[in-house]
This record gives C-alpha cells, sequence and structure tokens, in this order.
C-alpha cells in the first residue's frame, strides 16, 4: 500500500477512534449484556415453529413464587389447524418445566424443549380447538440471564420479570415461539401473595388494561386483559412492590392512560424522566400515525436490572430517570416497529431496531434541530465488518447486537437523503400505516419494494450494498479549477482492502469560494473512479465531501490523486495516467479480465523494479522509490499471459 494510502487509513482510523472515545450509543444498554455472555451457553436454540396451526388466543394462569425461581399454572391455547386431518402438532416449553396434564389432548410428549401434541380426534383445515397445559417447575435462564428473571432492590425488595426476547417466552410459559406467529389477544391473570416490602404491597403487571383484582386472605390475582395481536415474546409479567404514577395522553380525537410502575426510592428520579414521554407521542403520532395501542395503554415497568425490551403495551426498563430519556425514546417507537409492525423473522431484526434507534435521532431533530439530529446520527456511524441483515439467528445472544441498532439506523438516515424528506416522511406514514402490515410482519425485501413503490425508482442497488453487504465506500477525491470550470475527481477506494469496490449513491460536496460565500452540489456516483464537472465564475478555494454527513463514509481530500479520466481502446487490456507523472498512476484494468493480475514496471536496463498486485479495475499505484527516467509496464494475467508493454516516464 502506498505513503499516502497508508496515511489516509491511520487519519481514518485515528478520526473514528477518538469519536468513539466521546460517543454515547444507546444501542451499548442492549448490547453490551449479550455481548458479555457469548460462549456461555454451548447449544443454539430452537423453536418449533409449527407451520401446521395458527394460534390464535393465550389465558395464562399463573402463580409463580417470590422467593424462589418456581412457577406452576396453565395455559388455554386456542390454534387453528391450517392442514386436514392433523393428529400432531407442537408447541414450545422448556425442559425444565414439566408438563403434568393437558386436557384436549389424548397424549404428549415433552423432549428438547419441544412439546409434541396429539389431539382427542383429527383438526381438518380451518378448525378452532383449545388445549389447556397444566405445568409447573423450576425455570432456567437462557445463558443464566434471559427468561424469568428474580432479582432484588432497594432493601431487599423482589423483582421478578420476564426478559423473552428474541424466542425465550417458552421458558416461562407453553407457546408458540418465535416471530412467526401472532395471537390475536392474551389474557394473563397472575396470582402472588398478599405480601408487602417497605409497607408497599407487591403488584403484578402485565399488558394491556388491568381488569380486575381478585383477592384472598392470603393471595392477590390480578387479570389483565391485551385484546391486540402479539407476538409470545412480549407477552410480559413483572413483579415487585411498585409505586404506581398516571397521567394521560389526549390529541384531538382520543385519550389514553400512561402509567409507569416504578420503586418508591426512584418516584423522585422518574417524574422528570417520563416529562417528556406525551410529547415524544405526539411526535411519533404524527410521523408514523395513530398509536397502534390507542385503545388501552402506553406503559413502563421498572426493573433495576438489564437494558430494556419494548413489551406490547408495557416496557420493562433498568430506571426511568433523565439520563434514560434516548432509551425511553427508542422503546416508545418500537410500538409502532417491532410490535405493530414485527420483523417476519430475525435475519430482518434491523427493522424492529434500526428503526426505533432512528426514531432517537428524529426525537433529537425535532428538539434541538437538524445540527443535533445529524451529530447525533453521526455518533451512531457504524465502521466495523457485517450485515445489517443478520446471518447468524440461532444464537439469542447474537441478535440484539450493535450493527442492527447503528447500521439499521444509518439505512434509514441515507434512505432519507436519497428519497428526500418529503417523499420520505410521506412513505414513512404510509408504511407505518400500511393495513397490510399493521399488526403483522414485514421482511427487508417487503420494505425495498414498498419504498421502491414510493421512490419510483428501483432500489435494488441501495439494499445489497447497505443491508445486505459490509462496510462502507472509502473516498480518496481532488479538484481543480480551470478559468470558470470546476473539476472534482473522486475515487473508491476500499476494494484495496478486499471490501466492496463500488457503493453507489448520491454525495454532497461543499463549494467555498474566495469571496467567502459556498454552495452544495449533489452529484450521482455510480463508478468507482469518477469525474464531475462544474461552472463557476468565482474562484474556489475548497471542496467538502459530505459537509451535512448524510452519508456511512471515510473520506480523505488528496491532491495527488491524478485528475482526468484515462481511455481504455477495446483491444488494451489495461492503460493508466497521468503520463508524464511525479509519483503516482491511476491504472485501470479491461471489466472482462479477471482479478487478481500482476503490474510489473521494468527500466530502460530490462530490469525489473517492482511488481504490483492488481485487485481492483481502477487502482491507484505509488512510485516513489523509482526515481526519475522511463519506464516500461506489463500486465500479467492469472494464465501467466504477458500483454504489450506501455511506456511510463517518471520526471
Amino acid at each position: 500500500m502506498n505513503r499516502f494510502l497508508l496515511i489516509f487509513f491511520l487519519s481514518v482510523l485515528i478520526q473514528f477512534g477518538l469519536r468513539a472515545q466521546h460517543e454515547t450509543n444507546i444501542s451499548d444498554v442492549y448490547s453490551t449484556d449479550f455481548e458479555s455472555r457469548k460462549g456461555i451457553s454451548t447449544e443454539n436454540i430452537k423453536v418449533t415453529n409449527d407451520t401446521s396451526i395458527d394460534v390464535l388466543f393465550y389465558h395464562l394462569r399463573i402463580m409463580p413464587a417470590i422467593d424462589s425461581a418456581w412457577i406452576q399454572g396453565h395455559v388455554s391455547v386456542h390454534f387453528m389447524s391450517k392442514v386436514n386431518n392433523l393428529n400432531l402438532y407442537l408447541l414450545d416449553l422448556h425442559q425444565s418445566l414439566q408438563v403434568d396434564s393437558i386436557i384436549g389432548a389424548s397424549s404428549f410428549l415433552h423432549t428438547n424443549d419441544s412439546l409434541f401434541i396429539y389431539p382427542s380426534s383429527k383438526i381438518d383445515s380451518g378448525i378452532v380447538t383449545s388445549v389447556e397445559i397444566f405445568y409447573k417447575g423450576y425455570t432456567s435462564l437462557a445463558g443464566g440471564f434471559k427468561g424469568l428473571r428474580y432479582s432484588v432492590h432497594g432493601n431487599n425488595e423482589p423483582v421478578i420479570a420476564t426478559l423473552s426476547t428474541p424466542y425465550l417466552a417458552h421458558f416461562w410459559f407453553p407457546c408458540k415461539d418465535g416471530p412467526a406467529d401472532k395471537v390475536d389477544s392474551v389474557y394473563v391473570d397472575i396470582t402472588i401473595p398478599s405480601r408487602s416490602y417497605n409497607n408497599i404491597p407487591l403488584r403484578a403487571t402485565s399488558n394491556g388494561l388491568l381488569k380486575l383484582i381478585n383477592e384472598t386472605s392470603t393471595h392477590r390475582t390480578f387479570q389483565w386483559k391485551h385484546r391486540y395481536p402479539i407476538v409470545s415474546y412480549y407477552v410480559m409479567m413483572a413483579i415487585s412492590n411498585y409505586v404506581v404514577l398516571e397521567e394521560e395522553y389526549c390529541n384531538n380525537d382520543y385519550c389514553f392512560p400512561l402509567e409507569y410502575h416504578v420503586f418508591a426510592e426512584d418516584t423522585v428520579a422518574a417524574k422528570p424522566g417520563v416529562a417528556d414521554l406525551p410529547e415524544m407521542m405526539g411526535l411519533f403520532e404524527s410521523l408514523f400515525g395513530p398509536y397502534p395501542f390507542r385503545n388501552e395503554k402506553y406503559g413502563m415497568t421498572q426493573l433495576g436490572f438489564y437494558g430494556a425490551i419494548e413489551n406490547q403495551t408495557n416496557t420493562v426498563i433498568n430506571r426511568m430517570s433523565p439520563d434514560w430519556k434516548m432509551v425511553v425514546v427508542h422503546e416508545l417507537a418500537h410500538m409502532w416497529f417491532g410490535c405493530q409492525i414485527t420483523c417476519s423473522d430475525w435475519h430482518h431484526g434491523w427493522l424492529n431496531e434500526g428503526f426505533a434507534t432512528y426514531s432517537e435521532a428524529l426525537w433529537k431533530e425535532h428538539k434541538e434541530g437538524f445540527h443535533a439530529y445529524s451529530a447525533y446520527m453521526a455518533s451512531k456511524g457504524w465502521y466495523q465488518e457485517g450485515t445489517v441483515h443478520l446471518k447468524n439467528i440461532d444464537d439469542p445472544f447474537n441478535i440484539f447486537i450493535g450493527i442492527i441498532y447503528n447500521k439499521g439506523a444509518w439505512v434509514l438516515h441515507m434512505l432519507r437523503s436519497t428519497m428526500g424528506d418529503e417523499l420520505f416522511f410521506s412513505f414513512l406514514n404510509d408504511y407505518a400505516s400500511l393495513p397490510e402490515l399493521s399488526f403483522g410482519h414485514v421482511s427487508t425485501e417487503r420494505f425495498k419494494n414498498l419504498a421502491e413503490e414510493a421512490y419510483g425508482s428501483d432500489l435494488d442497488y441501495y439494499f445489497d450494498q447497505w443491508v445486505y453487504d459490509e462496510y462502507y465506500p472509502s473516498y480518496l477525491y481532488n479538484f481543480e479549477q480551470s478559468s470558470s470550470q470546476l473539476n472534482i475527481q473522486l475515487f473508491q477506494m476500499q476494494a484495496q482492502l478486499g471490501r466492496r469496490p463500488l457503493f453507489i449513491t448520491p454525495i454532497d460536496f461543499l463549494i467555498s469560494f474566495s469571496d467567502f460565500s459556498d454552495t452544495i452540489v449533489r452529484v450521482f456516483n455510480n463508478n468507482q473512479n469518477q469525474l464531475f464537472n462544474f461552472t463557476f465564475d468565482k474562484t474556489v478555494v475548497s471542496v467538502q465531501l459530505d459537509p451535512n454527513q448524510w452519508l456511512l463514509h471515510s473520506s480523505s481530500y488528496n491532491p495527488e490523486l491524478p485528475m482526468g479520466l484515462p481511455r481504455l481502446n477495446r483491444a488494451e487490456s489495461f492503460t493508466f495516467y497521468p503520463n508524464p507523472t511525479y509519483e503516482n498512476i491511476m491504472v485501470q484494468i479491461e471489466n472482462n479480465l479477471e482479478l487478481p493480475c500482476t503490474l510489473t514496471i521494468i527500466d530502460v536496463k530490462g530490469i525489473e523494479r517492482t511488481r504490483v498486485q492488481i485487485i481492483q479495475h481502477y487502482q491507484l499505484i505509488d512510485l516513489k522509490g523509482l526515481g526519475k527516467g522511463m519506464f516500461f509496464l506489463k500486465l500479467i494475467n492469472k494464465e501467466g499471459a504477458i500483454s504489450g508493454s506501455k511506456k511510463l516516464i517518471i520526471k
């Protein structure tokens, strides 16, 4: 690699390293615990995803222990057969839990987290039936971390909560786990002892609305009903001696409650932490359409540990203090993206997390203006390997990783730049309100198709490079002005690191003039080495690439980058420019020539002075060290065939 390319890459690493030291990534709240626990579990977790049934309704009647990780109860599962003569179907239940009996089944087998159920008689397609599963046992935690989690707060006061994403609901109740199937509604009855801690009674909270509290001399049963479609891992339960803070959100058409379950010792900090939530709700309704669960509530429940999970209508969150405000924003946005519209499987998890992270930036823009938005997105820049479209989704601790949050948000940020504000925000509102997706599922391909319909043009290239491929473009650029003509040379050099050679994208340049005025011009970069021409009647003093940070990239202005484009004749396998030169040449290789190949440089005495491996069709070659004089260049392909020589003059 030549000297100025090395300096360029070192400067990029230093730049982004310094940035990383000063930024606060909200996604770290979600991913740090997962990263620290990678490798704890030696087995990937599989769910049955039985496509022969469509689950319609759960009614959980459960009694968790307070002092130990024990649960017992029974769950009614209503489902419709999707095949004729159904004589076996599968649900998910962790093997640490014991099934005592199943009403509505002739027999069952519980093995390896799968529950095989044989109905009393064969079931035809379209027939709705139900079973009631009685179970009990000591619960297990995935990776020692997620499932039905027990902890304490304050003065040894209990906290019990479910952490079920991405497909861990079966660690505490029998269900069809994972994102593929949504029940139409869920009822959750939670029976707990009538105890108080620090003179505050235990409460049990769940999704939807609290319809009734049944009390006996020893126990209280909290009956919650949620009448919206929901995936199993968003069904939740939390128990502690909570204080309930309540307010109401209203717009011109409806009102619904906002409900916060908080520890008594944290109520003072929580009140300012949630003070902006009605404004957040109003912003997101203006951007994404009406709150999806407006007939019930939006709530948050404190855990005192972990990060947060966007359980439908009832987010669980470590704390609600003002320093967690951006997490509050993130989880609220999930009610549209994650709960209402759910990724079809976790390969497409960025459609949940990327949207919620991008919503953080939109909140920043709403409160502090575009520059704050731009700076916030810059803090989310993702310059590491990996694809936004996840490849491995069998490991629950390898799904909620930084790339689907941060680069997922950048996919939307750059799409906004590509489409323009008016079209982008219209599309965003239409997407969030589309009847076919509402309370359903979406894949990356479907999202792409909808974006193309709104944009009116093909976006295959966009999703190929930003969602399905890795990294980002690395630019070198140079400019020169002759009379009134300004030429800007742009070269994508990331192929020299073995990465995708070309990212097709619009790019803005800030042109500054000697009279202290400036202007922004936009170009469409669709070649690895490209020359752009402009006419200005003023003297240009500087050119800045991407001044408003619309593009995930690295770049460096380099006055040594050769200007212009070579002309490759049909009979030629390669050409180069400039010639004569001082220090560098740009080599262009014929497109049909298979790479890599080798360029040899020979002096007038016939001595080979150097050879360079050519790995891309445009490649910048450093000639420092060869000295002045005449040289000859030859290209050797993979089969060893040698092209005709070309003369080079170094001044």
